[in-house]
């Protein structure tokens, strides 16, 4: 058994339930932190993650994703590379709206 919290890579973010919001919803290439591992017995036994990301609070029978939209990381090399990876996608995004701004302070 894999002790919480643990990395999970999502590589499967399709047939988002309508019932929740693209706000609480994963996206696929992302890393996410595990907190909670349960089996989810109203879907057949299958295993489900709480994550500390993403809340699905206030989204009943919603509470956990299906494990099977996550690849576990357990090489803490691979996890230090998805994270440099999304600091820098943060980081050009921030840097792309900041040129925005100025071209549109500039007009």
């Amino acid at each position: 058994m894999i002790a919480v919290p643990f990395k999970a890579f999502c590589i499967n973010d399709s047939n988002r339930p309508s019932d929740i919001p693209t706000s609480k919803w994963i996206k696929r290439e992302k890393l996410y932190t595990v907190i909670e591992v349960k089996r989810l017995l109203i879907q057949g036994g299958r295993i489900g993650f709480k994550l500390a990301e993403v809340s699905l609070e206030g989204c009943y029978p919603y509470e956990f994703f299906s494990s099977d939209r996550f690849a576990l990381v357990l090489d803490q090399g691979i996890i230090s590379q998805l994270e440099l990876n999304e600091l820098l996608e943060e980081a050009i995004k921030e840097e792309h709206e900041e040129i925005k701004i100025k071209e549109q302070t500039s007009e």
